[in-house]
């Protein structure tokens, strides 16, 4: 959402949101500290919440639903399933994984393999509004958690209480998805 109006994203907004969306999703999810109960897949995951840290949980948790509520609907239907660089972290993982859309920087228009270009949808103004506006807010309080629960004790309680570094990478990915 570049600049200071919140306002509907074009396609190549919407793409590079998405983009940054999925990146902090693999970061967080794919942390050697979140552990699962089986393998998860590109379909199905089950966590383990007695193993993962509360933060890191809850953090990913509130990223994935930002991203399913409020980033998804700006994207052509079924984007995040074939094209890997919205994908889920473990779509994206799967090396035998088969993605049939890829982003035209140059046209700003994402396409299938045979060159048809995917419509990106147009939400009603007040719809994109509350997303967008959803995005920033969300961005807001995930920021907090992750770079200021070790010095912050308002960010430490929305972390389960507990400090927990969530590493550089996300850091850097938390700070490059939610500049504000």
């Amino acid at each position: 959402m570049p600049g200071d109006e919140i306002k509907h994203p074009t396609p190549a907004e919407a793409f590079e949101q998405a983009t940054k969306h999925a990146a902090l999703l693999r970061a967080l999810f794919l942390h050697p500290r979140y552990k699962y109960l089986q393998p998860p897949t590109a379909d199905f995951i089950k966590p383990d919440t007695e193993q993962t840290p509360m933060a890191l949980f809850f953090v990913a948790d509130f990223v994935q639903r930002t991203y399913i509520e409020c980033v998804i609907p700006f994207l052509p239907a079924g984007a995040t399933r074939k094209c890997k660089a919205i994908a889920n972290p473990w779509a994206w993982s799967d090396p035998n994984y088969k993605w049939e859309w890829e982003w035209d920087a140059e046209t700003s228009t994402l396409k299938d393999a045979d060159g048809n270009v995917k419509e990106f949808p147009r939400l009603p103004e007040k719809v994109a509004f509350e997303k967008q506006s959803d995005i920033v807010t969300r961005g807001f309080m995930t920021r907090k958690i992750v770079l200021e629960n070790g010095t912050d004790p308002k960010a430490r309680l929305l972390a389960g209480g507990q400090t927990f570094d969530f590493g550089e990478e996300a850091e850097r990915l938390v700070k490059e998805t939610y500049p504000w």
